[in-house]
């Protein structure tokens, strides 16, 4: 998978993993909470009570006394004689209610009890004292204010559980349309490298049909050759022709060969001196100057087979460039981690028209050639980790630049 869909898929997990914690912590302590609150609202109400009791003993206050919260509440003497009730018709009756439990770190008893028409209330009972006397309160209080909290940690679990449904459906979404367009570009890319291989066919079959076409003919002539040495001219010609057609192919699997060997530290030093030692001789006879300064090793990683082919490519097209002599200078130089490679000629130099294009595959505008040479170049420099620039203005000549990154 890779790193942006690793992200993208990441964001929902986090997300469940964050927000279901937290709203599943607050939906199991919402009951405490909601309970705790009911604790606190009875104990109020029952101090409330209790100084109303103690100064009115005819609990005529007490008549007068409500809340939001209270459901009923009564107080009942040791005799289990209900003394105050806000049902006013059970004054004076025995109370059913047992005596209370008393908890002995809190002095009160508690529990939920559901009434008979169908509501549950919050039953509070504690021992009271009021004008001369000890009464057990009862009081029961309405629960749905306090169960507000509970209401709401499952309302909050409800739109976690939506919210966490609806980014992983736009997660997945996203990621199909991602593969989707990851399909459609390889769709693209096929096509284009279909294209490309009609191109290639097209340029393999034009450069190899005319060295085919001379070897044709000269074997021909071979057999009509009156003289040893008229045949040996043939072929000479034959050999020639063979030999265009063996570097054409070269060229070829090297655009498209992709195991390229192991990496290897290399002197880069060394191998820029061995190349310009190979292209010394071929420019002598063409009238160049090659001028070039040994630097001291700067040792990169790579496959010096390729990184040699890149450099002779590139000396091999500035003496191209100078059919009437010139100066080629080959300068290396080490600035923070790179290695810096400029092949600088006093050639023809490239037209703006065409500079954009001459690192294109099979684009060329000379008479003979594929157009694979620099578009090689720049593909071994990537392979490298590297890069290869150019800038050129005709009559001034021309200056690639490679740079490689050095050994760590």
């Amino acid at each position: 998978m890779r790193k942006v869909e690793r992200f993208i898929i990441a964001i929902p997990i986090c997300f469940t993993l964050l927000v279901g914690w937290f709203s599943w912590s607050s939906f199991q302590s919402a009951p405490q909470i909601a309970e705790e609150n009911l604790r606190g609202a009875g104990l109020s109400i029952a101090t409330a009570i209790e100084q109303f009791a103690s100064v009115d003993p005819a609990f005529q206050a007490l008549a007068r006394y409500r809340t939001a919260d209270i459901a009923y509440f009564a107080l009942i003497d040791q005799h289990k004689v209900v003394r105050f009730h806000t049902n006013s018709a059970l004054v004076g009756t025995v109370s059913a209610e047992a005596p209370p439990v008393i908890d002995s770190n809190s002095g009160i008893s508690e529990e939920r009890k559901k009434l008979g028409t169908g509501e549950e209330i919050y039953l509070l009972q504690t021992t009271i004292h009021g004008s001369g006397d000890d009464y057990l309160l009862t009081l029961g209080l309405h629960t749905f204010r306090a169960d507000r909290v509970i209401r709401r940690a499952q309302t909050g679990v409800t739109v976690v559980v939506f919210l966490t449904i609806s980014l992983w459906l736009v997660t997945l979404g996203v990621m199909y349309l991602l593969r989707r367009d990851e399909k459609r570009q390889r769709e693209l890319a096929r096509q284009a490298e279909l294209a490309r291989l009609g191109e290639l066919g097209a340029v393999i079959a034009h450069e190899i049909r005319n060295p085919l076409a001379g070897i044709k003919g000269f074997a021909q002539l071979i057999e009509t050759a009156e003289t040893t040495d008229q045949a040996r001219l043939y072929a000479d010609r034959i050999v020639t022709q063979s030999l265009r057609m063996e570097s054409l192919v070269n060229d070829l699997l090297s655009f498209v060969r992709e195991d390229q060997g192991e990496r290897l530290p290399t002197d880069l030093a060394a191998v820029v001196h061995d190349c310009v030692t190979m292209i010394r001789m071929e420019a002598d006879s063409a009238g160049v100057a090659v001028i070039h300064t040994p630097h001291p090793s700067l040792k990169v990683m790579s496959a010096s087979g390729r990184i040699i082919q890149l450099l002779l490519n590139l000396l091999k097209n500035g003496l191209q460039a100078m059919p009437d002599g010139g100066e080629l200078r080959v300068e290396l130089e080490k600035m923070q981690s790179l290695a810096i490679i400029r092949v600088c000629d006093s050639g023809i130099g490239i037209s703006p028209e065409i500079l954009p294009h001459i690192f294109e595959p099979f684009w060329t505008n000379k008479a003979r050639g594929t157009g694979l040479g620099l578009a090689l170049c720049r593909k071994v420099a990537l392979e490298h980790g590297g890069r290869l620039t150019v800038e050129s203005s005709v009559g001034s000549g021309t200056t690639f630049t490679l740079q490689l990154p050095l050994e760590t």
